[in-house]
């Protein structure tokens, strides 16, 4: 069991590297949009960065950010949930519903959307995708890279919670102990 531990472990960690390095994509994003406001109002631009492109690379940058952070989101629980199903439960009651949600619903889901993210990704890089505006960004396939990698990581942090739900539900109380199960507490 203190195997299973390890491993969420370091998906957390690998997940938490990811998280942070795609946060700067959040200052890419804040010096883009001024630029691209300040450079409208003013009436200038500059070549090779006319607002068309800068607005493209504003949602690429935005969906950059959103999927870095999807299975580092999943795994910290901050993402939405419905605590009219949960609100008065046990602590282990979440576990187990956690734990039934993830096999049935989310890698089910995530098995099926995976290959169709690869294969979205890879035509697109094999018929090098460019924007359909002429004035847009070329290289439209990094940012469905981008999308490939969020489903990559939502992937690896439902594993890792269901790992740490069958040590909660199933390990010894000294590892099970140990876990940190941000949705199984008391406060959400």
């Amino acid at each position: 069991m203190q195997a299973l531990v390890d491993w969420s472990d370091r998906i957390e960690a690998l997940l938490r590297r990811i998280a942070h390095a795609g946060a700067w994509a959040f200052i890419a994003c804040v010096v883009v949009i001024t630029f691209d406001v300040i450079t409208r109002k003013f009436g200038f631009q500059l070549p090779e960065f006319g607002s068309t492109r800068l607005q493209e690379l504003e949602w690429h940058l935005h969906a950059a950010l959103f999927c870095t952070w999807l299975g580092y989101g999943y795994l910290r629980n901050a993402h939405v949930r419905i605590d009219v199903f949960t609100a008065n439960r046990s602590a282990r009651s979440k576990i187990v519903l956690e734990l039934v949600c993830c096999l049935v619903f989310a890698l089910p889901y995530l098995l099926v959307a995976l290959p169709y993210a690869l294969d979205f990704f890879l035509v697109s890089f094999r018929q090098g995708e460019s924007s359909d505006a002429p004035t847009g960004l070329p290289a439209r396939w990094v940012v469905k890279g981008f999308l490939l990698l969020g489903f990559v990581t939502v992937t690896l942090a439902v594993a890792a919670v269901i790992a740490r739900c069958v040590v909660a539900l199933f390990g010894p109380p000294a590892v099970a102990g140990q876990l940190d199960l941000p949705f199984a507490s008391k406060s959400h």
